[in-house]
């Protein structure tokens, strides 16, 4: 009888243990689920986050060289100084050097129009020329000079270039001065590379509206 009273008395602290342990066990699991639930219900509560393009899309298109409309941006080399020395030396090549007298070479030079300038101008302005030389527009009744030497003569001395500049289109703009008396306007031309040479796809005699070669009625 004294065993079992012990025996009773020695397992009701085991038990309150256990119990104890299940207890806190309970507890910790129900700690656990609800902080599932919270986590889930935070998944379930925010947006889908959008996948961001990976870098090299990006670097793909930009190199590709194409714009949001699929159109080629329009792109532009700067002139270089190379570019300018060609572009005046084929705006020189207008002008031929004759020999002011044949039979004497040391008799100095004489400066006139090229004998074959379309190999420096542009289709345009060669038509352009054409139909004013055809107009008579350079003869006595008008202008009564040749459009590049701005005289009827050849010239004592060589044209002078007064400035070159390149731009960023990548054309070269070079303005030249004809030693004529009277003096004449100064000579603009535009001259842009085409075909590995460089052309005058526009002149302009002086300045204002009827500058251009191509205005109706054009600058001498």
């Amino acid at each position: 009888m004294k065993s079992n009273l012990f025996a009773a008395r020695a397992a009701h602290p085991l038990a309150l243990a256990l119990a104890v342990i299940l207890l806190a066990g309970c507890g910790s699991g129900a700690a656990t689920v609800a902080t599932d639930h919270a986590a889930a219900a935070t998944t379930s509560s925010s947006p889908p986050q959008q996948p961001i393009a990976p870098t090299s899309s990006v670097a793909t298109a930009s190199s590709a060289g194409t714009s949001a409309t699929g159109i080629p941006p329009t792109t532009s080399t700067v002139a270089s100084s190379g570019d300018v020395t060609a572009a005046v030396r084929s705006v020189l090549g207008l002008f031929d050097r004759v020999l002011r007298n044949p039979a004497d070479p040391a008799g100095g030079y004489l400066w006139g129009p090229a004998s074959d300038p379309t190999g420096h101008l542009s289709r345009d302005v060669v038509a352009r020329l054409a139909a004013l030389h055809g107009s008579g527009y350079f003869s006595d009744r008008l202008c009564a000079a040749d459009y590049f030497t701005g005289s009827q003569n050849l010239l004592d001395a060589a044209p002078t270039v007064v400035s070159a500049n390149g731009a960023a289109s990548g054309t070269v703009s070079v303005v030249i001065r004809r030693p004529v008396t009277p003096a004449r306007p100064d000579l603009t031309l535009l001259m842009t590379h085409h075909n590995g040479v460089w052309i005058a796809t526009e002149l302009a005699s002086g300045s204002g509206p009827s500058a251009s070669i191509f205005a109706a009625e054009p600058n001498c």
